[in-house]
């Protein structure tokens, strides 16, 4: 047995192990098993401890043989994931020296020869785990250009390691910077498709959990995407991005059925507007195959919200967004609330019209803290904030005045007066309303955007939160809801 096309035409099990022992290049060995594999004789190579001994020899020729080592790693990772992909559930014996070929960064798959290189080498970094690991997926995912089964895999395994939907988003702006070299619209937007269509079906498998505001993450993730814009794009291929995104969201939602209910599940629609160029927009609209499917989540959000006398001006507002015009969205929303007969009137007009109504319903408007009430709760939060200062200005400063300057004394008692006039007053509406103060000033609890106001604006990524100042709540016949929200910062890890 000289020469390797001997091998396959005549060669035993035997030749073949005595040749890959032989072996100084890995590429080599590669090729051997490939054409094994083609020959649908890779089972008796691979029988008993044959396998192992296998492996251990791409890892020492890997670590120890000729060529660049990185590179040699790399292949070595290859080979691995061939061999496990015909292992039939003995993955366990083709990695165990996984750790040791990829105890560093590997170079880009690339300088792979294939697509089927790519996805085997994918295959080995899915059973290995490092700070590293996920970053790398992602930029691999972004780099590599026709290589699907390896982009899917490499998604796959980057979800899996950041842990959560929202997390693996936002690990994916790691990406970005592959896309700036391509020449071309229509290439880079072809690259974006294949992206988004791993990148999709990655989330759509996903059986773990979401994490905290993926639906924003989702929403700067397309935005950032697409920021080129797509004047001059092929307008098939943006449809086609911008259902793989909606897909994603609607992920979200079959997960965690309670984020359709909140507005921020729904950012990437706005982002969406916002990025893709307006004379598009009508026809991604009236071509996506997924945007149907997400009006009927925010018609239906509506519908819950308004079965219990509630209105959401930001979930109003995303909803007219889904839609090519503010009547197109109106008009859904009646079409989909006309049987609920038993909704309060004045709510359901509010969602009919998505929040623009006329001022006769103002008082129904109260019920969610957006009139008086809310004001009513300002104004408590004020007096309570005042009221240690104007006691210690009562109680020390016009002493003091009395006897240096009783003119001035007479005129600061008069507005410490006033001002616990104006207290007892508030604290009355206060009661009469049934508002109460939250009781949470100084805690530190879990970031809810929907519930907190970030003093400068919502941060992307906080989880942990400190209570600045209280908010006020309202009983509404034993339902507690929020009228002011309590103001927050960041808490320190």
């Amino acid at each position: 047995m000289t020469t390797q096309n001997d091998l396959f035409d005549i060669g035993s099990v035997k030749e073949q192990i005595e040749w890959i022992e032989k072996a100084t290049d890995l590429r080599d060995v590669n090729d051997l098993l490939t054409r094994v594999m083609a020959q649908q004789k890779i089972q008796p190579l691979i029988k008993d401890d044959n396998l192992s001994y296998i492996a251990d020899m791409v890892a020492d020729l890997a670590l120890i043989g000729e060529g660049k080592e990185d590179e040699n790693r790399l292949i070595a990772s290859a080979i691995l994931g061939r061999l496990s992909a015909v292992a039939r559930g003995r993955g366990n014996e083709v990695f165990s020296r996984v750790n040791e070929l990829l105890s560093k960064e590997p170079p880009g798959i690339e300088v792979l020869v294939d697509g089927d290189e790519k996805y085997y080498a994918a295959l080995t970094f899915s059973q290995y785990n490092n700070k590293w690991l996920a970053r790398y997926c992602i930029q691999q995912a972004y780099a590599t250009d026709n290589a699907e089964k390896a982009r899917k895999v490499l998604f796959a395994t980057a979800l899996e390691k950041s842990k959560t939907i929202s997390d693996f988003v936002q690990l994916s702006s790691e990406g970005f910077d592959y896309l700036k070299d391509i020449k071309g619209v229509d290439a880079r937007h072809k690259r974006i498709r294949r992206i988004s269509s791993a990148m999709s079906e990655a989330i759509r498998e996903w059986q773990g959990e979401v994490g905290a505001h993926a639906g924003i993450a989702l929403g700067d993730w397309f935005y950032n995407l697409m920021r080129g814009g797509t004047k001059d794009a092929d307008l098939s291929v943006v449809t086609t991005i911008f259902d793989d995104a909606i897909s994603m969201v609607l992920r979200v939602i079959e997960l965690r059925f309670s984020n359709a209910l909140i507005a921020p599940t729904y950012k990437l629609l706005d982002k969406a507007r916002t990025v893709i160029d307006k004379q598009h927009w009508s026809e991604v609209t009236r071509h996506s195959n997924n945007l149907e499917r997400i009006r009927l989540c925010m018609k239906e959000a509506a519908l819950v919200l308004a079965s219990q006398d509630k209105m959401d001006s930001d979930l109003a507002s995303v909803i007219a967004s889904a839609f090519y015009s503010k009547a197109q969205a109106t008009s859904a929303v009646s079409a989909h609330l006309a049987d609920s007969h038993e909704l309060n009137p004045d709510v359901k007009e509010w969602w009919e019209n998505l929040g623009n109504v006329k001022k006769r319903v103002r008082n129904v408007e109260h019920k969610i803290g957006n009139g008086e009430d809310q004001q009513i709760g300002s104004l408590l939060i004020n007096v309570e904030t005042s009221k240690t200062v104007m006691e210690k200005l009562e109680r020390a400063v016009v002493p003091m005045l009395e006897i240096q300057d009783p003119v001035l004394a007479a005129t600061v008692k008069k507005a410490a007066q006033n001002y616990a006039e104006v207290a007892q007053s508030a604290r009355q509406l206060a009661r009469m309303r049934k508002l109460n103060h939250m009781g949470i000033k100084g805690e530190v609890m879990e970031y809810n955007p929907l519930q907190h106001e970030m003093l400068g604006g919502h941060q992307l990524g906080v989880r942990k939160v400190r209570v600045e100042r209280d908010g006020i709540q309202k009983d509404f016949n034993g339902k507690i809801k929020i009228l002011v929200k309590p103001r927050v910062t960041p808490a320190d890890n």
